[in-house]
């Protein structure tokens, strides 16, 4: 039986082990001292929870508590039922210089009114877990990985654990690995295959009691060794037929392919495998072929679509100056896009990139969704349209403009000839590095001064700046980033415009310009 002090001190309240004299378990032995101090035995906690629990609630209500500090994880795991009815509990600390328990991290999320974790270390998983029910972690080391298991299977986070197909067991289980191990499979619900480096019955054995424990089903153990010895086998044999009917574990041996090349079995298999291999050439033929035709049929659709605007729009009457551009004397709308708009009222301009296939009306929605599957028309279309960002204001033109849509590289539509940037020769002609981005009611020209590739990220995506300084910086960002130097100066009365495309799942390809009149 141990003695657990509770200390008031500023607005926390401490919970540690006194090592002093012994408590007796009765409630006599339970000392309230005058310097804010109580003491009870952790035994009087666990079976007094709500009693203490009520008498705790009162004081922290009283001190205006709002932190929880343990000395160490266990103490932790026996104060959590005491605590749990705190309404005021903003943050939740444990002292202890070794990383956040599991359980205890289990029990933190049941604290409704806990915003903050302040721990020694945490693995990432536990981070994502505490994030995902909105409180955020605080650490004093961070720790990348907890075993050699976790590391080799990269086990990062908490959505990687939880939809891990498949792992792979080394050479050698230390107790970290087996830990870590049935953490990994108390998480996961989607795990098919277990493969094994080298066979190891002691570590089979080890990993098949963890999914026994775990009540895991419907796994493929496999071991990629080439084992020769009769008695091996045997073990591994009465072994399978003992999970794949108790527990529906299968174990499988993969041979290595020299080993298999010295046996006739080989010539079976390698048969086999060249017909599944031809079977997948011709599906992915077949893909490939729809792939194209597809696009090549999406081409003609926007093709026919910007014919139809253009002839919508008309010829359009020079003024006096040469310009090409009027304006309706009642809306002050420029004329070519009165029909436009009144086909789509989400019309908000006119996108034209020199040297690329990019000559487009630019709508805009309440959201960033409607228009990647909806052409002008607003029709479902999987090209989707070229759309500027909800939060743009169009009126008067925010800092940063941004419009997006889809990089079709294949037909080349929407943005998908945006990367031409950059082929040398658009970037030889001069006259390439203007673009126009006209608005319902203004004429726009503007410099492109940067664009590059850059692995999925939103701090381009900023429209408005609280400070000159900011703005500063975000433009030399852009401009740092720029895989051609332009030359061209951008200053904090500047207003630029961004365009930005997918290059694949995980990059974009963004293109920015500044106004220049």
């Amino acid at each position: 039986m141990k003695k657990i002090a509770i200390i008031i001190k500023d607005k926390s309240l401490i919970f540690k082990y006194r090592t002093n004299k012994p408590v007796e378990p009765n409630l006599l032995n339970t000392n309230v001292i005058s310097n804010n101090e109580l003491i009870f035995s952790d035994d009087y906690l666990n079976n007094n929870a709500k009693i203490v629990g009520l008498f705790i609630s009162d004081l922290a209500k009283e001190k205006d508590i709002r932190e929880i500090v343990v000395s160490n994880n266990s103490i932790g795991e026996i104060i959590i039922n005491v605590i749990k009815k705190l309404p005021t509990i903003d943050k939740f600390t444990i002292m202890e210089d070794v990383n956040l328990s599991y359980k205890l991290c289990e029990e933190i999320i049941k604290l409704k009114s806990v915003k903050c974790v302040n721990c020694y270390g945490i693995p990432q998983f536990m981070i994502e877990t505490l994030d995902k029910n909105n409180i955020s972690v605080e650490s004093r080391y961070e720790v990348l990985f907890t075993s050699n298991f976790m590391a080799d299977n990269n086990l990062t986070s908490f959505s990687k654990i939880y939809y891990k197909t498949n792992i792979r067991i080394g050479e050698i289980l230390v107790n970290e690995d087996v830990n870590d191990i049935k953490t990994f499979f108390a998480i996961n619900k989607y795990l098919k295959v277990i493969h094994f480096d080298k066979y190891s019955l002691e570590n089979i054995k080890t990993v098949v009691n963890i999914l026994k424990d775990t009540k895991k089903k419907n796994i493929l153990i496999e071991i990629h060794d080439d084992l020769d010895s009769d008695t091996d086998v045997t073990e591994l044999k009465n072994l399978n037929k003992e999970l794949k009917k108790k527990n529906k574990i299968n174990i499988s041996l993969i041979y290595s392919k020299d080993y298999l090349e010295k046996n006739y079995l080989q010539q079976v298999i390698f048969t086999t495998l060249k017909f599944c291999a031809l079977i997948i050439f011709t599906i992915i033929i077949a893909v490939f072929g729809y792939v194209f035709y597809n696009n090549y049929q999406s081409e003609l659709k926007i093709n026919e679509i910007k014919t139809e605007l253009y002839d919508i729009m008309g010829d359009i009457d020079k003024d006096s100056d040469g310009s090409a551009i009027t304006y309706d004397p009642e809306t002050n709308m420029i004329n070519s896009y009165n029909k436009i708009y009144e086909i789509n009222s989400d019309m908000v301009g006119w996108l034209t990139v020199n040297g690329t296939k990019v000559d487009y009306p630019v709508v805009r929605n309440t959201d960033n969704s409607y228009y990647l599957k909806r052409n002008i028309y607003k029709e479902s279309d999987y090209n989707g349209w070229v759309f500027m960002d909800y939060r743009n204001n169009i009126d008067e033109l925010d800092d940063n403009t941004i419009i997006y849509a889809h990089n079709r590289f294949t037909s080349g539509v929407m943005f998908g000839s945006l990367p031409n940037l950059r082929k040398s020769s658009w970037l030889n002609n001069k006259n390439n590095h203007y673009l126009t981005f006209n608005t319902l009611y203004k004429e726009g020209k503007w410099k492109i001064f940067s664009f590059y590739g850059i692995d999925v990220t939103s701090d381009y995506l900023v429209t408005n700046f609280l400070n000159d300084n900011d703005k500063k910086e975000f433009f030399d960002m852009l401009i740092n980033r720029s895989e051609y130097n332009f030359n061209t100066e951008v200053g904090v009365d500047d207003k630029i415009i961004t365009l930005s495309t997918c290059l694949d799942n995980n990059q974009r390809f963004v293109v920015h310009a500044v106004l220049t009149k």
